[in-house]
């Protein structure tokens, strides 16, 4: 651990707390969302065309609406926290991997399909991860002769209608926390600066394990299994990660006022904060050094860098997880997940 001049985080008057939670909702985390809630619209556009004319240039251009919510939804889920992550809404938007035996089931009764009968769905037979399934698994040519089906095309307009729906739920849900999350002060297990942090810890212990480690056969298990990767039909699992580490910078330095303000004016030195910017930046480069390729080819490719991410990505856990936690008398919590937040 950095060693700091710990004082009671409560008693600190050198740090706006409620400016920091405005910030963090105002400038963050609603337009992320807002971005999120364009982007499902668009996506939503894009399978109705192609349900109505399944030809390669419709499923191009829905493969990339596709990525675009993926995208855009990596970069909200520093959001998922307090009264919010309790809805639960975050993994009816996007619980990978798909469930595709359960969804191929589905196709293969003659329940009626409606946005009803989804919201039935297990998470992981619904949402991004169905629609990923359904337009990613094969080529194109096999997916458009496939969704000559007229319940497949039912099946990906429902998910669509849906997927529209729980992000706006989101932006709803946002809009109607956001007051009580920024009046939040108490410095206990429940308070608003406790939120933010252990979700930091949350989502960089879940892009270390889940999105890095397991696949790549750096924990649990030496075997390389490609496929235990997010979005790994798509093949953009680099630039989700990418998100989730550019959001979680932006939360804590903020812009005028970030959390990083907050650990100086109760630490007195800067050490904590320059060894978080010099983490981030090594996890940057390691992303930008793989850019040139998927995550799925450079782990095959046993790219060394692989390994340096999983690594660097450990490093900032222990400085936020230790060192912010301690300064901030912050409580670490952990929460049973199946591999998202």
């Amino acid at each position: 651990m950095i060693s700091c001049n710990k004082e009671d985080s409560s008693q600190n008057e050198n740090f706006d707390v409620v400016k920091y939670h405005q910030f963090y909702t105002e400038n963050l985390i609603l337009p992320y969302i807002s971005n999120l809630v364009s982007n499902s619209v668009i996506l939503n556009q894009a399978i109705v065309i192609f349900t109505t004319t399944p030809d390669e240039a419709n499923l191009t251009s829905l493969r990339n609406a596709w990525k675009e919510v993926a995208i855009s939804f990596s970069k909200t889920q520093i959001g998922n926290l307090g009264d919010i992550q309790s809805s639960a809404v975050y993994l009816s938007i996007y619980s990978w991997d798909a469930n595709e035996s359960k969804i191929e089931e589905f196709l293969a009764t003659s329940t009626p399909i409606s946005e009803s009968e989804i919201i039935t769905l297990s998470a992981k037979a619904r949402g991004l991860a169905a629609i990923e399934y359904l337009i990613f698994e094969n080529d194109a040519v096999t997916t458009i002769s496939l969704f000559s089906n007229q319940r497949r095309k039912d099946f990906l307009f429902s998910l669509g209608k849906n997927i529209v729906s729980k992000i706006n739920s989101l932006d709803n849900q946002w809009k109607d926390y956001s007051t009580n999350f920024n009046n939040n002060t108490s410095t206990g297990i429940n308070g608003s600066i406790n939120f933010i942090v252990n979700q930091m810890n949350f989502l960089l212990e879940n892009v270390r394990r889940f999105k890095v480690g397991e696949p790549a056969g750096i924990e649990n298990s030496s075997t390389i299994d490609v496929s235990l990767l997010q979005a790994d039909k798509s093949e953009i699992s680099l630039e989700m990660i990418k998100e989730n580490i550019a959001s979680i910078k932006t939360a804590y330095f903020g812009n005028a006022e970030g959390l990083d303000d907050y650990v100086s004016s109760i630490s007195k030195n800067e050490d904590v904060n320059e060894a978080i910017a010099n983490t981030f930046s090594a996890i940057e480069n390691n992303i930008a050094s793989l850019s040139n390729s998927s995550l799925k080819n450079a782990i095959t490719a046993n790219n060394s860098q692989v390994t340096e991410l999983h690594e660097n990505i450990k490093d900032l856990i222990i400085l936020i997880k230790v060192d912010v936690a301690s300064i901030l008398s912050i409580t670490v919590t952990f929460t049973d997940n199946d591999g998202d937040s």
